[in-house]
């Protein structure tokens, strides 16, 4: 028994095999679709083919060879040197003088950096005041421009109290007559814009001491004048 199962079985699957084989063949296969007939002679149409997508194409790669071409004129540059050697300086003066024109955006965006630069300078300069105990200098001072009622010393005592202890009197923006120009700059940041509020606040009492011409430092050791009247 087990061989004939042995041998019937292999020719039996076999078999199964051929008649599936032949069933689903048949079943699946469709009739050849009729060549198509007209003026592209059974052929589809591709987008190789078609006139507006050829003129897309060379229009595409005249331009890139214009690109290319042009990118050739250019002279490129190479700035080396180290650290604080000038050549950020020399890079924006070629972009001043040779660049494209500046905008009213970025003016006013200089404007605000310029504006904090001063603040931060002057607030560095009341903090050295301060630390090398140079304030009891101020007292003899007198404002370089007889028109000005306020005096180095009080210039001094209200520029600390607010860029160093954060205790000063509220103050009012003042542009010197007539509207301010620059204004607020988004692109400049919140820390600029914030210091460039503060000089139109205070930019009285920072030209006040921004004048005094002459400081005694005295060291114990040392005794040296810093003389700015030239």
């Amino acid at each position: 028994l087990l061989f004939c199962f042995w041998v019937f079985f292999p020719f039996a699957f076999s078999c199964f095999i051929v008649v599936w084989w032949l069933t689903m063949g048949c079943g699946s296969s469709t009739p050849e679709a009729a060549p198509a007939t007209g003026a592209d002679n059974g052929h589809r149409r591709t987008p190789a083919d078609d006139p507006a997508e050829i003129g897309k194409s060379n229009a595409i790669d005249r331009q890139l060879e214009r690109d290319r071409q042009q990118d050739e004129l250019k002279v490129k540059l190479l700035l080396l040197g180290a650290g604080e050697s000038g050549k950020s300086t020399i890079f924006k003066q070629m972009r001043i003088i040779y660049g494209t024109p500046r905008s009213e955006d970025d003016l006013r965006m200089y404007g605000v950096v310029v504006r904090s630069n001063v603040v931060t300078a002057v607030r560095k300069l009341c903090q050295l005041l301060k630390s090398l105990d140079v304030e009891s200098q101020l007292a003899g001072e007198s404002a370089a421009d007889p028109e000005d009622t306020m005096s180095p010393n009080e210039a001094y005592e209200l520029l600390r109290a607010h860029l160093i202890d954060g205790n000063g009197p509220p103050l009012e923006e003042e542009t010197n007559g007539g509207a301010d120009w620059v204004g607020h700059s988004a692109r400049a940041g919140l820390g600029p814009n914030n210091d460039a509020k503060l000089f139109l606040q205070l930019w009285r009492p920072i030209k006040i001491l921004w004048e005094v011409s002459e400081i005694l430092f005295d060291l114990s050791f040392l005794s040296f004048v810093v003389d700015d009247s030239v």
